[in-house]
């Protein structure tokens, strides 16, 4: 028999505690993130990218078809039922494709897709990093062509913008696979450039210590040339001039000719070229990107890059696209940290004080008449009218009602400005806020 001791041994209270890696939002939490995704759909909706959803679950089957070892381990997999085996979604980018290609031929191109959802991944909480998390994104089916590119772009420069960041606060750095897997061709034998390309893409997290040990131990001999394409970074112009001085092969040059199109496109002051960027995420074939807070305290705010060969892989015809993904909870702690993340809770328009309980029935004829238009909190607690104009205060609402037996008799209220004290009383139809 289980005792007394057993049962409150601290079992039960830690399985009352919240999923670690995941987040409550209370209403201040969740008005500041519905805030903040309300303006990111807006900015979406300017550059007329249309809204789409897909299922929480795929099948395994599908996210492991070209998502690079990493993520494979931190898929959240949902027990299996017969020969059916499901994972929870760990980006939009795959659901998307498989949605693209479900009514490719129909569909007319260039097909803009966005979205504001959540996500799961396995892996170990950090900040900034949840298990649970909430991205927004867009994808672009259709168009080869840097301009693609630039618009995916300008959405999240012009995204951050719209949410309280200036051009001061975040830098964009763009990179290109083919030009990296380009000049890596002569120093990185071919079965190791998957290796190699992991390992610079996890470079800026670690030590260069760190990166040399483990360009050594996956058996990468020209390190030190290795490490110096880590180095070349700044200014798009400044690095595209060091480049043309270098002799190059044709898949560099390709990769090297997309890059200077797309700065071409965005000349924002904080766009800056960086070859250590590579991108996670094995699908990606050439452009890519990552914006970060301009004092790199915090991971990505948003990164995406150029898949035109996932669509294919997922059995559909030959599809050019290019997306990214900005993930809520980092650009959340950057706006707070900022004092630009919105956190009050808009106020009631109306407080509706019950003076007597025999008027209740009028008061909430009145109160639901009334919520048509406005806002309105009204007393369901049975205070006293003093705790009632409290709560009021508390609240911070403009205008109160008050409804007596005087008011009830006459089917009128009497509405107080809160700021001037002013009373008026009137009927409920003639109330104009």
């Amino acid at each position: 028999m289980m005792t007394e001791t057993n049962i409150n041994d601290g079992t039960e209270q830690r399985s009352m505690e919240r999923v670690k890696g995941t987040f409550d939002f209370y209403p201040e939490d969740k008005y500041a993130k519905e805030a903040i995704l309300d303006t990111l759909r807006t900015v979406a909706e300017r550059a007329n990218f249309k809204w789409v959803e897909t299922p929480a679950l795929e099948t395994i089957k599908l996210l492991t078809r070209k998502s690079g070892d990493e993520v494979r381990d931190q898929i959240f997999v949902i027990e299996q039922r017969g020969a059916e085996q499901f994972g929870l979604r760990f980006d939009m980018t795959v659901p998307l494709a498989r949605m693209f290609l479900a009514k490719q031929k129909e569909l007319p191109k260039p097909v803009k897709w966005c979205y504001t959802t959540r996500m799961w991944r396995y892996e170990a909480p950090q900040k900034g990093r949840l298990r649970e998390f909430y991205q927004f994104g867009c994808e672009l089916f259709g168009p080869a062509t840097a301009a693609a590119d630039a618009e995916v772009i300008g959405v999240v420069i012009n995204a951050l913008k719209e949410v309280g960041l200036s051009e001061n606060d975040f830098v964009v750095k763009i990179s290109n696979r083919k030009l990296i897997q380009g000049l890596l061709y002569d120093l990185v034998p071919k079965d190791k450039m998957d290796e190699a390309l992991r390992i610079i893409d996890r470079a800026p997290k670690t030590t260069s210590d760190d990166v040399v040990q483990q360009l050594e131990k996956a058996g990468i001999r020209k390190v030190k040339e290795v490490l110096r394409l880590l180095e070349m970074k700044g200014k798009p112009q400044t690095v595209f001039a060091d480049l043309d001085k270098s002799t190059l092969n044709e898949l560099a040059r390709e990769g090297l000719a997309e890059l200077k199109a797309i700065a071409t496109l965005v000349p924002s002051p904080s766009i800056v070229l960086d070859l250590s960027v590579v991108r996670g995420l094995a699908y990606y074939t050439g452009f890519v990107f990552e914006c970060l807070d301009k004092q790199g305290k915090y991971r990505a705010l948003a990164g995406g890059g150029r898949y035109d060969d996932l669509v294919q892989l997922l059995g559909g015809e030959a599809t050019p696209a290019v997306g990214f993904a900005l993930g809520y909870s980092t650009l959340s702690l950057l706006l707070e940290e900022l004092g630009r993340l919105p956190k009050q809770v808009p106020a009631p328009q109306l407080f509706c004080v019950v003076i007597d309980e025999a008027v209740r029935t009028y008061a909430c004829t009145v109160v639901e008449s009334l919520r048509k238009k406005y806002t309105v909190e009204m007393d369901i607690m049975g205070r006293k009218v003093g705790k009632q104009i409290e709560q009021a205060n508390a609240l911070k609402v403009p205008y109160v009602l008050f409804i007596g037996p005087d008011e009830a008799k006459q089917q009128k209220v009497k509405l107080r400005d809160m700021k001037t004290g002013k009373e008026t009383l009137l009927s409920p139809e003639d109330i104009r806020l």
